[in-house]
């Protein structure tokens, strides 16, 4: 008798259907009896009715107010697939197990039990596009390492778009932890890009390193280091798989960048110089208005030299400094200094060339020009990385010089060439210019700051050039 009952509600209960906002009808008429289904739980004496009578009782719960007796139950219950009953069933289970979990912290074998129902519940997610909730579950119980079990070709990609979308989110170390299985499974799939983001953000050196050496693909490998060079991450990669060491070593330094921005600019037709006229407009401004609120000429003759750098930036030509030879007489003062230091700018990563153009406004006998024309040397090496390293040759004599100008100018130009790259050598040289002498406030601002600047350490996020440089460039602009 008690076999054919339940027989028929398991039946009623798994054909019903519902809408997201209703409760299945069986169930529905169920819930007022739900004390009478426990006591008839605890009457049935077969060891099978009493199991099915159990899966009964646990999917009736649902419709329980303030219970967790899903759960409790569900351990009680047959062995059938538990998906039978459906996603909210299954949705209902993971929130217990989830919230039961840290109770059961003395109970081994009760976790073990739950461990097992778990590795039940995630392939029925997996397989219903629910990839969010089964990541969820495992890491509400700290088990994130099973994922690796469940996904495939098919799912992966889902999992790891949630877990790394997740990381912003999450304390310390379940971000770490986050990352690396998103890094796992991306390696596992072969998807060695993907990977290696997860690895910059880890911050993890001998994790990249692994990745550039074990990477199957030779193309994919030079797509690695270009990721690399972005993030101005280099070191002398040994020979692997029949690969040239210098070719990946020159791919990190940056030393291609230059020549890649010119051929993508030819590409796209846009190789053409701009002049700052071009990005004021000023065909459209207002003829009749007279003088009145115009800008003084000494600051819009700054301002074009900005703008002229900015719009003109790793193009190698321009307008107005390579056509134009009396163009610093336009500058007085410290403007001369910004105007000259626009020079880096325009010829960007271009580190052959883009230094004997400066070259010769090192040897002027004006003061300022001289400062901007360091800081220009500094411009032009920014995210470059050379084995002459021109920058801190050509800056590094200055750092500790008597006049302001050139300790700003140099100082400043190190922290553009060498930001992010926790050169011990140039930190030091820094320090040791804080500790001599006197310097003024404003010059100790510029050294603390790029000190900073500097240290890659806890950094979890690439480098990016015109950030750096913008951020840099507008404590050029606060000291003039």
């Amino acid at each position: 008798m008690y076999r054919t009952a339940l027989e028929t509600l398991r039946q009623k209960i798994r054909e019903s259907t519902s809408s997201m906002t209703s409760v299945p009808k069986p169930l529905k008429f169920m819930r007022p009896h739900y004390n009478d289904m426990l006591a008839i739980y605890e009457k049935i004496r077969d060891v099978q009715n009493k199991a099915l009578c159990a899966d009964i009782v646990s999917v009736l719960a649902m419709t329980s107010i303030d219970t967790k007796e899903v759960l409790k139950y569900r351990l009680l219950g047959s062995n059938q697939d538990i998906g039978m009953w459906g996603h909210e069933y299954i949705r209902h289970l993971s929130s217990e197990i989830a919230s039961e979990w840290e109770s059961t912290e003395t109970n081994a074998e009760l976790r073990q039990r739950y461990l097992q129902l778990t590795n039940e519940i995630i392939p029925f997610l997996m397989r219903h596009n629910a990839e969010a909730d089964a990541c969820d579950l495992l890491m509400e119980i700290e088990q994130l390492d099973l994922i690796e079990t469940f996904v495939d070709k098919d799912t992966f990609p889902r999992v790891c778009l949630y877990l790394t979308s997740c990381v912003p989110y999450v304390p310390e170390p379940d971000d770490t932890k986050l990352l690396r299985t998103s890094c796992k499974l991306y390696r596992n799939y072969d998807q060695y890009p993907l990977a290696l983001r997860c690895a910059i953000q880890l911050n993890d050196m001998d994790l990249i390193r692994d990745l550039i050496n074990t990477c199957p693909s030779s193309l994919v490998k030079k797509q690695l280091a270009f990721m690399l060079g972005r993030q101005q991450i280099i070191w002398n990669v040994a020979e692997v798989n029949g690969e040239d060491p210098d070719e990946l070593t020159n791919i990190m330094s940056n030393s291609h960048l230059t020549s890649n921005f010119l051929a993508l600019a030819r590409e796209l037709d846009i190789m053409e110089a701009k002049l700052p006229e071009d990005i004021y407009k000023t065909y459209l401004e207002n003829t009749n208005r007279g003088n009145y609120g115009q800008p003084d000429s000494s600051k819009q003759n700054l301002a074009s030299a900005f703008v002229n750098g900015f719009v003109n930036a790793g193009f190698g030509q321009d307008k107005i400094v390579s056509q134009d030879t009396k163009w610093l007489t336009k500058y007085k003062d410290n403007g001369l200094l910004s105007a000259t230091a626009s020079l880096g700018l325009i010829v960007l990563w271009d580190v052959d060339g883009g230094l004997s153009l400066i070259d010769k406004y090192l040897y002027s006998s004006d003061d300022n020009v001289k400062a901007g024309a360091l800081l220009a040397c500094g411009i032009v090496n920014c995210g470059v990385q050379n084995d002459c390293d021109p920058a801190l040759a050509l800056l590094g004599d200055y750092v500790s010089h008597k006049d302001a100008p050139f300790r700003v100018g140099s100082i400043v130009g190190l922290g553009l060439a060498y930001a992010g790259t926790n050169r011990d050598d140039v930190i030091e040289l820094i320090s040791n210019a804080l500790r001599e002498g006197n310097p003024t406030m404003e010059v100790r601002e510029k050294q603390n700051i790029f000190v900073m600047n500097f240290e890659r350490k806890n950094l979890n996020f690439g480098l990016d050039y015109f950030t750096c440089l913008s951020f840099n460039w507008y404590y050029c602009c606060w000291l003039v």
